[in-house]
């Protein structure tokens, strides 16, 4: 579930050690407000959103078991994190939510308590509107629509989030490009799977083929050409959206953009994404499979 914006670069010392800042105070408020179990279930574009608004201020070193007692870094007070560890369990709730309206057996029981959950940060309304959307793309998905009519109620939850978490402004086009980006990708990537499990698959139904390969060279430009002209708008605007961090978020979408580009092309071109490149979390050692997201 996303995870799109990682280190795909070799890090500074300093550029690791504020990420896991975020990461780490991310991981840690989702313990203190929701208990042990949601540490798993940390989303990275969440980490993203939180470096956007709230600065790097007194870190704390210490040593985290889940990762061999190792040095890492978080908040010294994490109470900032707070409304991203319910924003962490909104997309959580989304997914299960998502699952359930497509027949799959998840317990109402589970939906009614994270729902519960999340009206201690979110006001019934937001929680609502955010139910409308999710069943107005599952009616959306039963349609024969064009690839942009698939992404748009993407698009109006993506909107929600930035009016709640950037009440001071945004860029119009910043929910839009960052919604169709996910939603463009996460096609790509489960395409196969979503066609074995007779799933929807936004790629599939706009151009009604049954394997990547069944696709003609303009729909594949087509494409790669929203993909280009989303992420050089996200580029251009994300700098103005970040409160802190310019340079490290920069750097993030940078090299993440990048590195799903060439993924997207080379899977529409018949391949498989590349999964040997350098893992940058930990030193390189003979006969490891190296991996090319820096895993935390």
């Amino acid at each position: 579930m996303y995870g799109y914006i990682s280190i795909y670069f070799t890090p500074t010392e300093e550029e690791r050690k504020n990420y896991l800042y975020y990461y780490c105070g991310l991981c840690h408020s989702l313990k203190e407000n929701l208990g042990e179990f949601y540490r798993l279930t940390t989303v990275k574009e969440v980490v993203f959103f939180s470096m956007l608004n709230n600065p790097v201020e007194n870190i704390n070193e210490f040593r985290c078991p889940y990762v061999g007692l190792k040095k890492r870094f978080k908040p010294e007070n994490n109470s900032f994190m707070t409304p991203y560890a319910y924003l962490n369990l909104l997309i959580i709730y989304g997914k299960l939510l998502d699952y359930n309206l497509e027949g799959k057996p998840v317990p109402k029981k589970i939906l009614k308590k994270l729902e519960m959950k999340l009206l201690e940060q979110f006001d019934p309304i937001t929680i609502n509107e955010y139910k409308h959307l999710l069943k107005m793309q599952q009616r959306v998905e039963e349609q024969n629509l064009d690839l942009d009519d698939y992404a748009k109620p993407s698009q109006g939850i993506m909107k929600m989030l930035f009016d709640e978490f950037f009440p001071q402004g945004y860029p119009a086009t910043m929910p839009v490009v960052t919604a169709y980006l996910l939603y463009l990708v996460d096609s790509v990537y489960d395409f196969n799977k979503d066609i074995k499990k007779r799933n929807f698959n936004s790629i599939a139904n706009s151009f009604g083929v049954k394997k990547l390969d069944e696709l003609t060279q303009d729909q594949k430009e087509r494409i790669l050409f929203t993909y280009d002209l989303c992420s050089k708008e996200f580029l251009e605007n994300v700098e103005e959206v970040a409160n802190f961090n310019k340079h490290l978020v920069k750097k993030l979408a940078t090299f993440s953009l990048i590195y799903h580009r060439n993924s997207v092309t080379k899977i529409l071109d018949g391949g498989e994404i590349d999964e040997r490149a350098t893992n940058h979390s930990r030193a390189n050692k003979k006969g490891r499979v190296q991996k090319p997201i820096f895993k935390i």
